[in-house]
């Protein structure tokens, strides 16, 4: 059983004080308020941080004031067959054209790997030229029925632009995924496994996500 477990694949990029978050935002702070060396029955810790640092997902209401919360969104958004489109050779942003060749009809949840997984992650501080999602994507997606998107980065949209990526998904109920790594999983189809922390009438929240490759069993 234990050789079946290679085929999970972590996606999730980890949340400490170190996580590249969007600037302006305050850092991710984790603290003891129960330690073993001073007394305490236990190590007991908590952390403060924001919903949309680390890997995390959005909902309509991130962006619109009558837009669903987390926990108006059915568990299945975050979990299914997803595919994983190498966009690695786009400079500037994923736009219509580099889906021009794949079937997203087939699809429901739809995960893009670029250079931001193969490079910029592995800097220590914010790279502001990321690759983003253009809106001609994001409408082709619409119209296709894709419901779930997925970007190895902050955000979707680009750095100081206006927010047409987020608006034009979420408006229409396709929720996001953010900042997860592609950096080791190949082109192709798998079972998304995103799970976020159970959250009530929030704008997002931090998660878990991993990939199973085909021929994955437990």
């Amino acid at each position: 059983m234990i050789e079946q477990y290679d085929k999970i694949i972590d996606i999730s990029i980890p949340l400490w004080e170190k996580t590249i978050i969007y600037p302006g935002d305050p850092p991710p702070e984790y603290h003891l308020f129960c330690e073993l060396k001073t007394g305490g029955v236990a190590n007991a810790g908590g952390m403060k941080h924001g919903l949309h640092h680390g890997t995390h997902i959005d909902v309509p209401y991130h962006f619109l004031d009558e837009g669903k919360k987390f926990d108006e969104i059915p568990l299945t958004t975050w979990m299914g067959p997803a595919l994983v489109v190498d966009a690695t050779d786009e400079e500037k942003c994923i736009h219509a054209g580099t889906l021009r060749d794949i079937s997203l009809e087939q699809y429901k949840k739809i995960l893009f790997k670029t250079k931001n997984s193969l490079d910029y992650y592995s800097r220590s501080e914010f790279v502001p030229e990321f690759i983003y999602l253009d809106k001609s994507a994001c409408d082709l997606m619409v119209e296709k029925g894709v419901k779930t998107v997925g970007l190895d980065y902050i955000t979707v949209d680009p750095f100081g632009g206006e927010p047409a990526a987020h608006m034009t998904l979420l408006k229409n109920e396709v929720c996001i995924i953010e900042c997860i790594n592609l950096k080791d999983v190949d082109p192709g189809e798998y079972y998304l496994m995103c799970l976020p922390l159970k959250m009530m009438g929030t704008d997002g929240a931090n998660a878990r996500a991993v990939l199973l490759q085909k021929g994955f069993s437990v």
